[in-house]
């Protein structure tokens, strides 16, 4: 048996080096085309997904906001860790977007979810490290028109009229700007 056993395993081995099996070298098959086409779905995955799922995090609930009866402009992603503050946060956001996009010019749509949400065609994200003494991540998501027609007009409203882009909006809160599309956030 032991000789069988031995016989067979120097046989696999020498098979291997003779052939040099493709399985144990897959860089060499790697073109540059291959390279692009890997990071270009990369791209496309990180667009799709949950800005929270993303990053790993436990969502228990989120609010997507649209433009009525258009384009979304962003999502806004709690852990766990903000179930206590839900009811709370949530009592009179209807009016409160309403009376923003009031004054910036659009009508905003807030829709409630249990779970992640996530936004299409997807070019940037805020990270807010955390509200009322919750330390966890608040991830925020936002499409080329929640940037350019929500995040910098609603902070004009509220009386910052010194941002000239998303980025540095994101980072007055110390939050942490992410672009996944350099063509079209506003950085």
């Amino acid at each position: 048996m032991k000789t069988k056993l031995k016989t067979l395993l120097t046989l696999i081995t020498l098979g291997l080096n003779l052939f040099q099996c493709d399985l144990f070298d897959p860089k060499s098959k790697v073109t540059g085309d291959d390279l692009v086409s890997m990071l270009a779905l990369q791209q496309i995955n990180a667009n799709s997904m949950s800005e929270a799922q993303r990053l790993g995090l436990n969502v228990a609930y989120s609010h997507r906001f649209s433009v009525k009866n258009g384009p979304h402009l962003f999502c806004r992603e709690y852990s766990t860790a903000y179930l206590e503050k839900q009811a709370e946060w949530e009592k009179d956001m209807e009016q409160t977007y309403a009376t923003i996009g009031n004054a910036i010019g659009i009508e905003i749509v807030v829709e409630r979810m249990s779970g992640p949400c996530a936004v299409t065609n997807k070019v940037a994200a805020c990270h807010y490290d955390g509200v009322d003494g919750i330390n966890d991540l608040i991830p925020y998501a936002y499409t080329t028109e929640g940037e350019h027609k929500y995040l910098i007009p609603a902070n004009a409203y509220y009386g910052v009229t010194d941002l000239k882009s998303a980025k540095e909006a994101c980072e007055r809160f110390k939050g942490t700007y992410v672009c996944y599309d350099p063509n079209k956030c506003w950085q």
